[in-house]
């Protein structure tokens, strides 16, 4: 029982994380197209961002991770 309660957690802090930077990359998104000159740091932070969202989400679909809330989120 007490595994279940540990993968259980894992899971919900993987889909909080990756709640996160979907809200992260969507804010980027909709900054992009009206920054005049976006900065080379600007463009690695979203290259870092979308890495880290596809490394996370293939974690949780690796790991059979539900989710039942009304995101873009793992639900496969």
């Amino acid at each position: 029982m007490a595994r279940n309660k540990i993968k259980n957690m894992g899971d919900e802090w993987l889909m909080t994380t990756i709640e996160n930077l979907q809200e992260q990359i969507a804010v980027q998104k909709n900054l992009d197209p009206t920054t005049l000159d976006m900065s080379e740091d600007n463009v690695v932070t979203g290259k870092i961002l979308r890495a880290k969202y596809s490394f996370l989400y293939d974690e949780a679909r690796h790991r059979h991770t539900r989710f039942s809330g009304f995101t873009n989120a793992i639900s496969e």
